[in-house]
């Protein structure tokens, strides 16, 4: 005991010197006022917005927020809005498609019909330089024509040039045939025809489809470098690509395109007055939570966009007529339209020329009646891919229960980008809710798209497994002669119900006002004011057009 004195009274004294805590008051808390409330969303936004690379300090900025993931840089793909009205600021054709519905000079100055309207010659605009300061000529509108012609996924423009000769050879996945596309010279280009297409520069306007890129730019946005107003300064891979105005060209100095789909990030810009445009809009984004000084735009598009339910017919149980027919019977379609708000108006007729569409009955006793006569049983299980950030989205949990009270079980699949474009063409999902455009305002761009071809991938976006001869006048003339009208055509559809079409999609979005003025086209939707090549008042006439000079130099 006497050897741990010493340490005993070691550790007593360490205590006892230890000082006592003094009673301090609490300390103040800083109180939160709105402005530092809002300061993180704000910093958030700023730091968004400098990642992509800054806008310039002169001039005028242009900020659109696209409520969807980043598209794939893939001008051959299927049609998609948000990567067409991208490529219409970067890229030009041969000819455009004013806000009018008429066609005007791209970068072609003027084109002329043969006496048989088997050969329509082009005359390119002189001086064409890409982007990046390349030359432009017309091996490179070849090329631009012939790219993805052959796809395995879709096949698009197969369909949309089947009158060039040589096209009907065409198989997926394999080498291309002679084609009938010649380039006399460096400023002309000819196209043979098998059989007469009139509405061929009206196909040729569609983005993607006679627009060439540079040779020397490959892989992606950063290095797409086009004809078109705009070029490609910087780009942060799946959220943002910053577009710099070329020389000679109209519209805003720059544009900021931020990709995000999430709703409450894109509120989050509206709340920081940074942004100009929000297009598309996130399917959970309520416009009516917008903050004051955004209004929302609503007009009509043409071709007519449609939200379609897509009963697959090359897939069991959806194969069999009497699963669609109860499936059918079993949609609210006044659930859908209240739903979908502002975003959609109730269908009248479907196919253009047609009387007004025959809905099926919201009909619980049909609806068993068909399950009975199918030999469903008491139940069945299906698959429903859709956009998780389009109108499928809005409507896709109210589909899911009406039918499970009847005992069929929609397992629901909602997907983006890359993911979502190929469950659509190739996937196994018995049904599919899509938002459809027509390639052309009349049956035939309906029909191509919901008939699948004798061989070979989907024409368009999405694919319904229905193959049928009975639209071959329509959609393939060089099969068949023989035609329905507009009301038997839409009557067929209604019989077998591979299709059933929901609703009538405006375009929709949100745009700050009094800030940079909008432009508004029918078929692509909102964008810019003054972007593009406009022919002089009085210049849109068939056959010879002119038109001021295309952009110039970086």
């Amino acid at each position: 005991m006497a050897a741990n004195a010493p340490a005993k009274a070691r550790l007593q004294r360490g205590f006892r010197a230890t000082p006592k805590p003094s009673r301090l008051p609490p300390p103040m808390r800083p109180r939160l006022t709105p402005a530092l409330a809002a300061l993180p969303a704000v910093l958030l936004v700023l730091a968004a917005l400098g990642c992509a690379g800054r806008p310039s300090a002169r001039g005028t900025s242009f900020v659109w927020i696209a409520g969807r993931l980043q598209p794939a840089f893939d001008p051959g793909g299927p049609p998609d809005p948000l990567r067409w009205s991208l490529e219409r600021l970067l890229a030009r054709g041969l000819v455009e498609e004013d806000s009018s519905g008429a066609l005007v000079p791209g970068a072609a100055e003027r084109w002329e019909w043969s006496a048989d309207s088997l050969a329509l010659t082009f005359h390119l605009r002189p001086g064409l330089v890409f982007a990046d300061s390349s030359a432009c000529g017309s091996a490179d509108f070849r090329r631009a024509l012939v790219t993805g012609l052959g796809r395995e996924d879709h096949g698009s423009r197969a369909w949309l040039l089947s009158a060039l000769s040589g096209v009907e050879r065409v198989r997926a996945g394999r080498p291309l045939p002679p084609l009938g596309i010649e380039t006399p010279d460096s400023r002309t280009l000819v196209l043979r025809l098998a059989r007469r297409d009139p509405l061929l520069p009206a196909k040729l306007a569609l983005p993607g489809l006679s627009a060439p890129w540079s040779a020397a730019a490959s892989g992606g946005w950063r290095a797409a470098a086009g004809l078109g107003p705009y070029r490609v300064l910087g780009e942060e891979p799946g959220r943002a690509l910053t577009l710099v105005r070329r020389a000679g060209a109209a519209g805003p100095d720059t544009i900021l395109v931020r990709f995000q789909p999430l709703a409450a990030r894109v509120l989050t810009f509206l709340r920081a007055n940074a942004a100009d445009l929000v297009w598309p809009l996130p399917a959970a984004l309520d416009a009516a939570a917008a903050p004051a000084g955004f209004g929302l735009g609503v007009r009509a598009a043409t071709p007519r966009r449609t939200l379609l339910l897509v009963m697959r017919a090359d897939l069991p149980p959806t194969s069999r007529p009497a699963t669609r027919y109860a499936l059918a019977h079993s949609v609210n379609r006044d659930r859908v339209l209240e739903l979908l708000g502002a975003r959609a108006t109730r269908l009248g007729s479907w196919l253009p020329g047609a009387g007004p569409y025959d809905f099926p009955a919201l009909d619980e006793g049909q609806a068993r009646e068909w399950m009975g006569r199918g030999k469903l049983g008491q139940a069945f299980h299906v698959v429903m891919g859709y956009d998780a950030d389009g109108a499928g989205a809005t409507v896709a949990r109210a589909l899911q229960e009406e039918w499970s009270r009847l005992g069929i079980y929609a397992e629901l699949r909602p997907l983006r980008g890359s993911k979502l474009a190929r469950e659509l063409l190739v996937g196994f999902s018995h049904l599919a809710l899509v938002e459809e455009q027509p390639w052309t305002d009349d049956p035939a761009g309906t029909l191509a798209s919901l008939v699948m071809p004798l061989r070979g991938p989907a024409v368009g976006a999405f694919r319904t497994g229905w193959r049928t001869r009975e639209f071959d006048g329509l959609i393939s003339p060089a099969r068949g002669s023989t035609s329905p009208g507009p009301d038997a055509a839409q009557a067929r559809l209604r019989e077998d119900l591979v299709v059933l079409p929901l609703a009538r999609l405006p375009w929709v979005w949100l745009a700050r006002e009094g800030g940079t003025a909008l432009a508004f086209h029918p078929r692509f939707g909102p964008g810019c004011s003054g972007i593009g090549w406009s022919a002089p008042a009085g210049s849109v006439v068939a056959g010879a057009r002119g038109g001021p000079p295309p952009p110039t130099g970086r």
